[in-house]
Parts: C-alpha cells; structure tokens; sequence
C-alpha cells in the first residue's frame, strides 16, 4: 500500500514538470464582485490556483481557487469569431472551487464555485478572463451569494529547463 502511495504522489508532483505551463505566475486586476488584484499560478497544462483579494461592496474579500480549464470545448464550433479567437490564442473554458472570505463586522465564509472563459493571446503574455461564480455561504448564515468578474493577467514564465538539439 505504501509504494502505491508513494508512486501516485511521485506521478503527482511530476506531471507538472513537463507541463508547458505548468510554473507560469500572472497578476492583473479584476473589475466587478469583487473588485481587485488577481493572481494565478499554472500547476500543469490544465489546472491552476487562482487567488484574489479585493473590494466587494465595501467589504474586504480574499478568495482562493483550484481551477481546470478545457482547452479543446471551441474546437469544433465552426462559428467565424470563435474560429478567429481559436487562430489567435488559446480560449479555455474552466470552473472550479475554493475558500471565500468577506472581512467586515461579521465575517462571512464561503465556497465558490466559479464558471468562466479566458483568453491567452498567442505571442502575448496577457490573459483576459470573465468569470461568474455562485458562492455557497456557510457563515454567519447560510445562503447563495454571486462574484463576477471580468480582468487581466500579465504572465511572468517559469524558468524551465533549456532544450538541447
């Protein structure tokens, strides 16, 4: 039992090494519920943390996000402004879930559920992003509230090894 372990969390802490993303760190602003700083860190080719920290409705809001993101969802939509974005860049749908905390006299903690589309310029090191995300508040009562948001990200790559032909 212990060499199963051992050898899916050696598989786990791998994968990312050969990811082509995987390292790469973005910062931006976000515009909406909340209203902020972004940051988001690739840990392979299709998953990410994304943390916040904002204002919303005049509340201090801190939120922390592991997302997965399909890359290939636009592929086979034949639709001339899809297919142009498709040419362009890479537009990954993705959804998640995560911590959610509204500082304020009474602090109200929740789990988000965020739904969103992004968009990496090919070339570039932007990406731009537009998000709704249903929060399920568990404290000080229970409930349903609502984050939105669209932002941008500029991306510092991750030093990787060099390829030697």
């Amino acid at each position: 039992m212990r060499k199963k372990i051992f050898m899916l969390g050696a598989a786990l802490l791998a994968s990312p090494v050969f990811a082509q993303r995987a390292g790469d760190q973005g910062v931006g602003l976000m515009i909406g519920n909340p209203s902020g700083f972004s940051y988001k860190m690739w840990l392979d080719e299709n998953i990410a943390l994304d943390a916040a920290a904002g204002v919303d409705e005049g509340r201090f809001d801190m939120h922390a996000t592991f997302l997965w993101h399909n890359f290939n969802w636009s592929k086979g939509i034949n639709d001339r402004l899809i297919k142009g974005i498709n040419d362009n860049g890479d537009f990954p749908f993705y959804f998640g879930f995560g911590p959610r905390v509204l500082f304020d006299n009474q602090t109200e903690f929740g789990i988000r559920f965020p739904v969103g589309l992004a968009f990496l310029p090919h070339e570039s090191v932007w990406e731009f992003f537009g998000e709704l995300a249903p929060v399920l508040r568990l404290t000080p009562s229970t409930g349903i509230n609502m984050d939105y948001a669209i932002g941008l990200r500029y991306y510092f790559p991750a030093v990787r090894a060099r390829d030697h032909d």
